[in-house]
């Protein structure tokens, strides 16, 4: 599914509004309007509008990392086999479901993704990697980087990359 996000111009109102949602995403929409500085109408006309461009894709709830406290985060890197269109898409659609995996990029380079693996410990991130290389998805090698410890995450979209658009 494509995008509808290119046909959206986002002007110093959308950022505001996208700023707060980031901040909390809880936020009523009378409380959103306030802080904005526009009218209850106004800003959840704008705000339906964002979310059906697709510039909005979802609220969630940051969890406490001490509510992982025995879980270990790995990053993978992974080499495809083969770089057809076809082998990438096969790729990209199977690892959708699967929960373990939290994040993924394609990224350019000597790799051509970027994973984020959560696992209770390295013997099941051992298990899930074998578990995983027998799916067939094509994965030729794969490279492990455990994270020791969380510097910074989950920060929010900064508002300067957005003022490009």
């Amino acid at each position: 599914m494509k995008s509808k996000l290119n046909t959206v111009r986002l002007d110093a109102w959308d950022l505001r509004i996208l700023s707060e949602l980031q901040a909390d995403g809880r936020i009523s929409k009378s409380e959103l309007a306030k802080r904005v500085h526009l009218s209850a109408s106004a800003c959840s006309e704008r705000l339906r509008i964002l979310e059906a461009a697709g510039a909005i894709e979802g609220y969630y709830a940051r969890l406490s990392p001490s509510l992982a406290g025995g879980v270990i985060f790995v990053m993978v890197e992974v080499v495809l086999d083969r770089h057809r269109l076809e082998d990438q898409r096969h790729f990209e659609t199977a690892i959708q479901g699967i929960p373990e995996i939290m994040d993924c990029w394609a990224i350019g380079g000597r790799v051509d993704y970027l994973m984020r693996v959560a696992a209770p410990s390295m013997s099941a991130y051992q298990e899930f990697m074998e578990g995983l290389l027998q799916l067939g998805l094509g994965i030729d090698q794969y490279y492990s980087l455990v994270v020791t410890k969380s510097i910074k995450s989950n920060s929010p979209i900064p508002l300067s990359a957005l003022r490009e658009r």
